[in-house]
């Protein structure tokens, strides 16, 4: 596989080393609202952030955003997300889920091909983590990220964000040891609850306001989202919001290369499947 890095776009790398992005990095379209800056986040103490449950977000100024999309890939939805972002030259992080990705690897390589984050949503979004045996948890964890990394020809990051939102003290401490950065969000679409995507835009938009910025959740499989993002985006634009697209120090690893050894197991129980 290619690393994180050598896989960016020449924009992005720019990004990295200071240098300020200009319009000729989006040059078929010179007023896109595009990527301020890169944040790089280093995962290797397990680090969670998002307010709606944790106490810290991303080192993120006023009117700083981070887009992020779960439940996908979506066959359709997700390729209608990726051209709305394509189109303003904004680059977003999507927690993918193991099932959907067997289904759908062309759209998750279209992720991957447009620069974008990815990290793991799960093998089979189950509805609450919290509430299953540490084996069968970790498992699902594990084998969501190995799906993942297996369909495309990057290397992953290692971000996570639980199905549902849902953890606990165990799972924490585990992505920690694990060297997972865990996403809960700052700021919630409601898109998931089968709402307009006028509806979307205005309830985001409206959060944000109070928030004056932060981590925003959408759900890629949603047709009402893919209709929504064109429009959040100008909204954003208007708005005088900025994108910030967070990438990871250090790769994904699984667990039999990764140095911090596991639980017998855990090891064990995903050798198995």
């Amino acid at each position: 596989m290619r690393s994180l890095v050598a896989s960016l776009p020449v924009c992005v790398l720019i990004l990295l080393s200071g240098t300020p992005a200009s319009a000729s990095d989006c040059p078929y379209n010179p007023d896109a609202l595009g990527v301020s800056r890169v944040l790089e986040i280093d995962t290797s103490d397990g680090p969670r952030f998002g307010t709606l449950q944790y106490k810290q977000t991303l080192d993120l100024n006023p009117k700083e955003v981070v887009l992020t999309f779960d439940d996908g890939p979506h066959l359709s939805n997700t390729k209608r997300v990726l051209a709305a972002l394509s189109k303003e030259c904004v680059k977003a992080t999507f927690f993918t889920v193991g099932t959907m990705v067997q289904y759908n690897a062309a759209a998750l390589q279209a992720i991957a091909d447009g620069g974008h984050t990815i990290g793991a949503h799960s093998w089979s979004h189950p509805r609450n983590l919290g509430r299953m045996t540490s084996a069968r948890a970790t498992t699902q964890i594990e084998r969501g990220f190995r799906a993942i990394d297996a369909a495309v020809d990057i290397q992953i990051a290692p971000f996570l964000r639980y199905p549902g939102l849902n953890d606990s003290n165990s799972l924490n401490a585990y992505a920690a040891k694990r060297g997972y950065a865990v996403f809960s969000t700052d700021v919630s679409s409601d898109d998931w609850r089968g709402i307009s995507p006028r509806m979307i835009v205005r309830r985001t938009m409206a959060r944000l306001n109070r928030k004056q910025g932060g981590i925003i959740l959408f759900h890629d499989t949603k047709s009402a989202t893919a209709t929504a993002i064109p429009a959040l985006l100008r909204a954003l634009k208007k708005g005088g919001y900025k994108i910030v697209h967070i990438v990871p120090e250090r790769s994904y690893a699984s667990v039999k290369s990764a140095n911090a050894g596991s639980e017998p197991g855990e090891e064990a129980a995903i050798a198995a499947l």
